[in-house]
């Protein structure tokens, strides 16, 4: 696409901004990544204004570097494509980036590994785009058959704590991941599958998903089942990778670990201050033609939860 190739600041107006993500980001099948892009590409031109120097980016979990790499084409202000750098531990998604952005440094490696992160210095951005969650998952006990979430929890404030000291005094975290909901998450909530396949790919969560134990009840017949809230989040999350490719890895991750509320904690114990906050769900139309939520007051969750927040400094 040629209009990717600009690599120089056109303007700074919001509506350039606008249109390039609208032409840029239209492909991306993730409409929360292309969310997370747009916000981080607005922090990378506010850090250049303001401090009237380069942003490098460091990228933890960056996968194939497809939101670090889109990041630095896109931006002049980013100081070049060598000083940018994504790890991620692995080794096919690190082999795809260096040929997808030859320019770029991309390293192999587990970015809870403290002693690996030290040796890259600090950045005026760091990203983690998806990426503690499977910190989180990682975390599972063969003994329980689900993850011990007190020690997944604090494998996760480790990591993000981790990340943080990666940053320059000043700078910006970025962070989008799963959300796990509010509230009483013991509720109740009854579903109609739309069709017998719907259905059957319930079933297969139920069976194939490794995080947690799924515990539900049918009512009346089988295109209606009871889950709780928290059950239901978990399974409406992954809905839209049954039957897919993807879901030999989804099936192993859960989305869920951290409420509102305590990404707010865990930013506050490591002085962060939240300069933005959102949560919200980019697949409802998806959820809508799978399920029908027959439970009064109950709606679809919002999946995501997009942060950026700043380093005292």
């Amino acid at each position: 696409m040629g209009f990717v190739s600009y690599n120089t600041l056109v303007t700074e107006s919001r509506e350039f901004w606008d249109f390039y993500w609208e032409v840029r980001l239209q492909a991306m099948e993730d409409l929360g990544k292309a969310e997370a892009i747009r916000a981080i590409s607005q922090a990378i031109r506010r850090l250049a204004q303001r401090d009237n120097m380069p942003v490098r980016l460091l990228e933890l979990g960056c996968g194939e570097g497809q939101i670090i790499g889109t990041l630095v084409e896109a931006h002049a202000q980013v100081r070049s494509m060598s000083a940018s750098v994504g790890m991620d531990y692995a080794s096919r998604a690190i082999e795809t980036g260096r040929r997808t952005y030859p320019g770029m440094k991309f390293i192999l490696g587990d970015f809870t590994d403290r002693d690996l992160l030290e040796g890259l210095g600090q950045f005026e951005i760091v990203l983690l785009v998806n990426a503690l969650h499977e910190v989180f998952s990682s975390v599972y006990s063969p003994e329980s058959g689900e993850i011990d979430v007190p020690s997944a929890k604090r494998q996760v404030e480790y990591a993000l704590a981790g990340a943080v000291e990666r940053l320059v005094p000043g700078g910006t975290l970025a962070l989008f991941d799963g959300l796990e909901p509010g509230g009483s998450l013991e509720e109740m909530v009854r579903i109609r599958f739309r069709d017998g396949q719907a259905r059957r790919r319930f079933d297969t969560f139920v069976q194939e998903y490794r995080p947690f134990r799924t515990r539900f009840r049918e009512v009346d017949d089988p295109t209606c089942v009871e889950l709780s809230r928290r059950d239901f989040t978990r399974y409406i999350t992954k809905s839209i990778f049954l039957g897919k490719p993807l879901w030999q890895t989804e099936r192993l991750e859960s989305y869920q670990y951290y409420t509102e509320g305590e990404f707010r904690q865990a930013a506050a114990r490591l002085g962060l201050t939240l300069t933005h906050l959102r949560t919200l769900t980019a697949n409802y139309e998806k959820w809508r033609l799978e399920v029908e939520i027959e439970t009064s007051g109950i709606d679809f969750p919002e999946e995501h939860i997009l942060i950026l927040a700043k380093k005292a400094g």
